[in-house]
């Protein structure tokens, strides 16, 4: 099967994101100390990842790590090691932190942004320029924020499934009359959704905040991330599967093996390439310049 046959060749990519959380989630949002509670996260850090790295190696794939700053500071020769075999790290707070939780305090917010920074940069020696919301919320002053602090891009909204876009800034979502639309950003939205996240599909959460406790068969999640795959192939030019997975759900053996076969499933595609995120960013930055700079002739 080719992209020829649906109508293509479409240069369309799948972007591999793992949201390597370790202890940070369970602290933080689910405010749990229990050791046990705790050890499903290192698990992640320390069988999760490891598996995961191996098999990106296997099929010479290039990443991206999404990391909280207290997993950067609790596993820093781990973090490390994801750097040094090419994947990028991008900032996912400091402690598992939704920005919501900081309302209009622009100033907490931004100092929850900045520790995570110092962080990574203190582990790996580079800025990150891409963030993703745990929880994937965000509070009214979030994208001005991500903007001055530098980063190029965020994937934290569902507004589209395959199609990057500009997020915008200062909506202002009234009750009693139309919705009101903020300006256009620089800053590139490369969206989410909750479908192509295997926490939903294979963690057990027991909390009444969090709708988690599926522990889904594996075939049933490939047939849904793939045949989202065939589609966007067939139907969305330039299109960008955005996977999201956790070290500490994705890391099962049963599960590897099912990841396996999803890239491999994306392979059979000749013009479907593996992106890191900041590539898919600026690809279509520069995309879209293109298509808004007037034609000479």
């Amino acid at each position: 099967m080719t992209n020829s046959q649906f109508g293509g060749p479409y240069d369309g990519a799948v972007c591999l994101t793992f949201d390597f959380d370790a202890m940070s989630a369970w602290l933080g949002p689910f405010n749990q100390t229990s050791p046990a509670i705790l050890s499903r996260g290192e698990y992640g850090a320390r069988v999760g990842v490891p598996r995961i790295l191996d098999m990106l190696d296997r099929y010479d794939i290039k990443g991206t790590f999404f990391i909280p700053g207290h997993t950067v500071d609790s596993f820093p020769d781990t973090v490390r090691e994801i750097a040094r075999r090419g994947h990028e790290i991008g900032h996912h707070g400091y402690l598992h932190e939704n920005p919501a939780i900081y309302g209009d305090d622009a100033a907490a917010e931004r100092a929850m942004y900045e520790k995570g920074i110092e962080s990574i940069e203190r582990v790996t020696g580079s800025r990150p320029i891409g963030y993703r919301s745990p929880g994937w919320d965000l509070s009214p002053n979030s994208i001005s924020i991500l903007r001055d602090l530098g980063f190029r891009y965020d994937s934290s909204l569902a507004t589209d499934d395959y199609n990057l876009f500009f997020a915008r800034e200062h909506d202002i979502p009234h009750k009693d009359r139309a919705y009101e639309f903020g300006p256009e950003t620089d800053l590139v939205e490369i969206p989410v959704s909750w479908s192509w996240d295997d926490f939903p599909q294979f963690e057990f959460v027991n909390s009444p905040h969090f709708m988690a406790n599926a522990l889904s068969n594996p075939s049933k999640v490939l047939e849904i991330w793939s045949q989202d795959v065939d589609y966007m192939v067939e139907r969305v030019p330039n299109g960008v599967f955005d996977l999201t997975c956790h070290p500490q759900a994705i890391g099962r053996g049963h599960r590897i093996m099912m990841m396996e076969s999803l890239i491999e499933h994306c392979r059979q595609y000749p013009t479907l390439r593996f992106l890191r995120m900041h590539e898919a960013a600026e690809e279509f930055r520069q995309r879209t310049a293109k298509e808004a700079t007037p034609s000479s002739t």
